[in-house]
């Protein structure tokens, strides 16, 4: 193996991680309680219990209680089947102790394997590194090693995009069976079944449209070579129907009725309904409005690079001059406001077309880009019609993988060398904020 290997294979993944243990690290030095909370293997109690030592696990407390006995509720039970039967713990302390270690044993297992599938996919080196930093130091990455569905939920999801790769090159058959399996297990492992069943039929439809757009018209023929995708969309859907399946004919038995788990969501106040304020106050953490935002803006930059590449067009952008604008990305809603505003005031003289690469065109038939681009945004779509606040979006958006690999199919589309700044910038700020998180971790408050 040749140098260059060693340290792209070994040390770079290494970095990587060792980003996310020096947050850690500097969080449970400001707030020592944090680092006893998550090493202890019981729970450490007060003289005088305060009121957020109520919320000591928070959901993680649910999943033990779900080890111990199996129930029907909105949680899901692939997680808490593993722990029940890999360690039999005894008691709720015992089983969130054990549901740490495992996952913060497939935080590093992941991490190394996501780089590894940035690398194949993406085939920058660079960008596979910078996109593992985002991911790994953001605030929701906590969640991945603090016992949450989240570690395992990833470590799924990177094996689905590692298999639906183009560049990964196995028999039709063997991707199939890998896919189905796949698709089971993470319908098993959280509420996800529309996410997944809306994501692979609108990538495929994407697919379609966009060859229909290429060709001018509908032929029928012409949509015979995607029939592989057309297989991979039914397996996705016939596997992850069938892994809902289990757990519905499990509430069947218990509660009386196989949809069970989405009714806890409407116990929880979950309805269909429409909370524009929503976006400008998340009523939440202020990462949840960027999970609105970003998820929505990546969607629709792709739509505008492909089909600009596909038309054979230039776009249109206004590019700011002041490094100030990166400040923005902080608060979404006055970025939106500011760059539509100067965009359309400085139409004329100050917007310029962006020579997007050759690479976009390729984007137009990538099943798995827009099935990442897709899974993000149908969180956002969800999340804000259907709560009055935008609690927990963050991590459905920045603590899964799929938001990164689209991102990074977009890196790949615009030229230049200075396009990696924002990324960095945004990801030095979410650092700072992922060790406020471990404090928070400490101290009982919640994290998203």
């Amino acid at each position: 193996m040749t140098r260059k290997r060693v340290i792209i294979t070994c040390i770079l993944p290494l970095i990587i991680c060792s980003a996310f243990i020096l947050c850690a690290a500097f969080g449970m030095f400001m707030y020592p309680e944090a680092f006893h909370k998550f090493f202890s293997e019981s729970k450490l109690l007060h003289e005088i219990p305060s009121q957020r030592s109520r919320s000591y696990y928070w959901d993680v407390e649910l999943y033990a209680y779900k080890a111990l006995n199996p129930s029907c509720d909105a949680f899901y039970p692939l997680w808490p089947f593993i722990i029940r039967n890999l360690f039999h713990p005894q008691s709720i302390e015992q089983a969130a102790h054990y549901f740490s270690i495992v996952a913060t044993s497939l935080f590093f297992i992941s991490n190394w394997l996501l780089f590894f599938v940035f690398q194949t996919g993406l085939e920058r080196v660079k960008l596979a590194f910078l996109l593992m930093i985002a991911y790994t130091v953001n605030p929701m990455a906590i969640f991945r090693v603090i016992g949450y569905t989240e570690s395992l939920f990833a470590t799924l999801s990177t094996l689905f995009i590692w298999i639906c790769l183009p560049q990964l090159k196995l028999k039709e058959y063997i991707k199939i069976i890998f896919i189905s399996i796949l698709a089971f297990l993470m319908a098993l492992t959280r509420p996800v079944l529309i996410q997944i069943l809306f994501s692979s039929i609108a990538a495929l439809c994407t697919i379609f449209c966009f060859e229909i757009l290429k060709r001018k018209e509908f032929n029928f023929k012409k949509f015979q070579k995607y029939i592989h995708e057309i297989k991979m969309t039914l397996t996705i859907w016939i596997s992850s129907l069938l892994g809902y399946s289990i757990y519905g004919n499990f509430c069947l038995k218990t509660r009386g009725n196989f949809f069970a788990p989405f009714l806890e969501q409407q116990i929880w106040g979950k309805k269909l309904g429409l909370h524009l304020e929503l976006l400008f106050f998340p009523k939440s953490l202020l990462f949840d409005i960027l999970g609105l935002y970003f998820a929505l803006i990546l969607l629709a930059i792709a739509f505008i690079f492909v089909y600009c590449k596909t038309i054979q067009a230039e776009p249109y952008i206004y590019k700011p001059e002041s490094f100030l604008w990166n400040i923005l990305f902080v608060y979404p809603p006055l970025l939106v406001i500011l760059y539509s505003f100067n965009y359309f005031r400085f139409k004329k003289n100050k917007v310029n077309k962006l020579a997007i690469l050759d690479y976009t065109y390729s984007l137009s038939k990538n099943y798995i880009f827009w099935f990442c681009l897709y899974f993000a945004a149908i969180h956002s779509i969800i999340v804000f019609f259907t709560q009055d606040r935008l609690f927990s979006l963050a991590r459905f958006v920045f603590a899964l993988p799929f938001f990164f690999m689209a991102l990074g199919y977009i890196y790949r589309c615009i030229p230049g060398k200075t396009k990696y700044s924002t990324l960095i910038w945004f990801t030095l700020i979410s650092a700072i904020f992922l060790v406020q998180q471990w404090v928070n971790y400490g101290q009982n408050k919640w994290l998203g």
